[in-house]
This record gives C-alpha cells, sequence and structure tokens, in this order.
C-alpha cells in the first residue's frame, strides 16, 4: 500500500509540474516523446526481423538438396565423348569403303589396259636361231632329202585401168562407209511428230465464208505457236516459235469458223535448219470446242431491198405498156392503141430497164454471201491429228 501511495504521489507531482510547465516546453517534451517511440519501434522490428532468420536455412537446406539432384556436368562430356567417337568410327568406315571402291577399280582399269596391251601386242612367238654348225661337220645332204626350192612370192595385184580412173578394193570400202553414213545423217534428219497439241495465237483475223463459193476457196489464217507441243505421256516437243497455215471455213449452224492446218515452218535460230512440212489437224477454241466462235454478218439485205424496188417498177412499165396494146380475141393479134404510142414506148422501157436492174442485183446478192467474222490476237489451240515425219533440211538463210 505504501507503494502505490508513493508511485501515485510520484505522479501527481508530474502533473503538477507539467502543469506550471509553459506551453513551448510542453511541445518540445511531446516531439521527444514521440521520437522515443519511434526508436523503440524500429528496435523492435529490428529484433522481429532478426528472430525470423531462422527460415532461411531450411531454404538453404532445399537449395542443395535441388543441386544434389541437378545434372552431372561429368556425365555429359564422357556422352559428348563417346558419340564423337561413334562419329569418328562411322567416318573410319565410309573412308575404308571409299578405299576399296577405288582399288576394285584401279583393278578394273589395270585388267582392261592389259587385255588392250595383250590385243595390240600379238605377235607370233619365234624360236631361236639353232647354233651355228662347225664347217666340218657340215655335210651335204643326200639328193633325195634335201628340201624343195621355195617358190619365189607371187607378183602384187596390179590395179585395174578404166580411161583414167583406177579402181582399188580400199576406195571401194571407202565409199561404202560413206553411203552408210548418209543414210544414217538422213535418217537423223528426220523427226516424228506423234498426234499432239499446242498453244497458238491468231496473227491474222479472217471473214470465213459460210455458204456458196467460200466451200471452194477456203480464206487463209496465219498462227505463231507460243509453248511446246504436249505429247502423249507428257512428253514436249519444242516447236515454240514456229509458224502454222491453216484455212478456214464458215459455219452458219454453229456459228463458227472450222480452220483446218496445212502447213508447219520452223527455222533454227542459227538460221541453218528449216522444216517445212505438211501437216494435218484442227483448232480448238478456249471454250474446248472446235471451230472459232464469231460474229455472223450479212450484206445482202441492202442489195434484195434493191432489187425489190426495181422489180416493182418492172411491173409498172410492164402494166403501163400493156394498156397501150390492143388485143383481139379472134385472130389474137396485139395492135397499139392510136394515141398512145408514146406512152407505150415509154412504159416499155421503163420495164426493161428496171428488170435489168433487178437481174443485176440478184447476182450481186448471190455474190454477197454471209460470212463468219472472227478478230485476230486470239488464243487458240493446233491439234494434231495424224502423225508425220518432219524432215529437217539444211540451208544458210543468214549469209
Amino acid at each position: 500500500m505504501d507503494e502505490k501511495r508513493g508511485f501515485a504521489g510520484f505522479i501527481g507531482k508530474i502533473k503538477e509540474t507539467w502543469e506550471t510547465l509553459p506551453t513551448e516546453q510542453k511541445s518540445k517534451f511531446i516531439k521527444i516523446g514521440i521520437a522515443l517511440l519511434l526508436v523503440m519501434v524500429g528496435l523492435l522490428g529490428y529484433v522481429l526481423s532478426h528472430r525470423g532468420k531462422e527460415l532461411p536455412k531450411e531454404v538453404a537446406l532445399q537449395q542443395n538438396k535441388t543441386q544434389e539432384i541437378g545434372v552431372n556436368v561429368d556425365l555429359l562430356q564422357k556422352t559428348q565423348y563417346y558419340e564423337a567417337q561413334k562419329q569418328l568410327e562411322a567416318l573410319k568406315k565410309e573412308l575404308e569403303e571409299l578405299k576399296k571402291e577405288k582399288e576394285a577399280e584401279k583393278e578394273v582399269k589395270e585388267k582392261e589396259s592389259q587385255k588392250e596391251e595383250k590385243r595390240v601386242e600379238k605377235v607370233p612367238s619365234v624360236p631361236p636361231p639353232p647354233p651355228p654348225v662347225p664347217a666340218q661337220a657340215q655335210v651335204s645332204p643326200p639328193p633325195h632329202l634335201a628340201a624343195p626350192p621355195t617358190p619365189p612370192p607371187p607378183p602384187p595385184p596390179k590395179p585395174e585401168v578404166v580411161g583414167d580412173i583406177k579402181v582399188v578394193s580400199k576406195e571401194v570400202k571407202e565409199e561404202k562407209k560413206e553411203s552408210s553414213q548418209e543414210v544414217k545423217e538422213t535418217k537423223k534428219k528426220q523427226v516424228y511428230l506423234p498426234p499432239s497439241f499446242m498453244e497458238a495465237t491468231l496473227l491474222s483475223g479472217l471473214d470465213a465464208p459460210a455458204v456458196g463459193k467460200g466451200e471452194a476457196n477456203p480464206v487463209p489464217v496465219l498462227l505463231r505457236v507460243k509453248a511446246p507441243a504436249v505429247l502423249p505421256n507428257k512428253v514436249k516437243a519444242n516447236l515454240k516459235g514456229c509458224f502454222v497455215i491453216a484455212e478456214g471455213l464458215g459455219n452458219l449452224a454453229s456459228e463458227r469458223a472450222d480452220l483446218r492446218l496445212v502447213s508447219l515452218s520452223c527455222i533454227d535460230k542459227k538460221g541453218r535448219a528449216v522444216i517445212d512440212q505438211k501437216i494435218k489437224g484442227f483448232v480448238v477454241d478456249s471454250d474446248g470446242k472446235i471451230g472459232l466462235r464469231g460474229k455472223v454478218v450479212s450484206k445482202m439485205g441492202a442489195i434484195l431491198a434493191r432489187s425489190l424496188i426495181a422489180g416493182l417498177f418492172s411491173g409498172l412499165g410492164q402494166a403501163a405498156m400493156m394498156q397501150g396494146y390492143y388485143y383481139y380475141p379472134t385472130s389474137g393479134a396485139e395492135i397499139i392503141k392510136p394515141g398512145e404510142v408514146a406512152k407505150t414506148t415509154v412504159a416499155s422501157g421503163i420495164f426493161q430497164a428496171a428488170a435489168n436492174l433487178q437481174k443485176f442485183y440478184l447476182d450481186l446478192a448471190s455474190q454477197t454471201i454471209p460470212v463468219v467474222e472472227i478478230q485476230a490476237t486470239r488464243n487458240v489451240t493446233l491439234v494434231i491429228s495424224e502423225g508425220v515425219y518432219l524432215e529437217i533440211k539444211e540451208c544458210d538463210l543468214l549469209n
């Protein structure tokens, strides 16, 4: 109890002294107290932070464990070393195989060279000459055992002479060789073109006649091949740049111009070889149908209208002319009425002129047949319908 009273008295004295202090000192004491509190809080935080440093030991242990589980560098180096050794062994094997192949090739070449040398150096073996017989031992053989005399060699054959021309067997052989070479060259100068197709461009347009005289007089057309020809089994022939001549006729039923191929012309880049060959085939339009689609043009309408007008005038002239005649039914005679001679002559002239004009217009209309117009620079497809041997002719166009 005495302690409590002493503590309470101490606090009371502090209060009294606090109240007696001026405001400036009170503010200073308050600031000092706040600073002390802050220091105390910092110390407590530092102590707590040092107490929590026991945890990183466990973390360090876990890190050590992870490091123990990590990859072993020695093992990696060993595996790389073994792989490098395997690659070196494989390379050595390949080198040995290459050496064996080269040695085998050398052996084959040596055998071939030895065979050629044996063929070239085939010389009949000559026995060595017998040793010389001494003069004392030389005895003439008996006449019945003496060797017969060797016959003299035959004289060389004389060449046959016909006029100033000599006939020799070697020259004949050379001529035979040359003839065989010429046959081979003639064979090489022909190229077979089977049924095929190729893309081309129509260089010249045409007005294909449809009926009448057009059947006997087709219109020629020029085409240029713009891509290699496609042969059977995906084989291609380089005919790019060649010219093709075709003939066209109109067809009113389909409003198309049917073209048939006539000839093929090609020249090499150096101008030393020419192909000018007749071919058979037809032309296909871009829509895949035979013949070129065009526009039907007929100019007969105006001419027929003129012939109709001429016929009307002819009929009027004939009617006016008939009115100027008098017909006797008993005798069947026709006599010009008096006073209508001038009218009748004018009417007859109109009749004759109109009739002749009508005939002229009819003849002109028969000549102006309908045509199928086709413009140039159209892409088409040429089809070779029958195989042909293309003969390559040698010439020099540039010189």
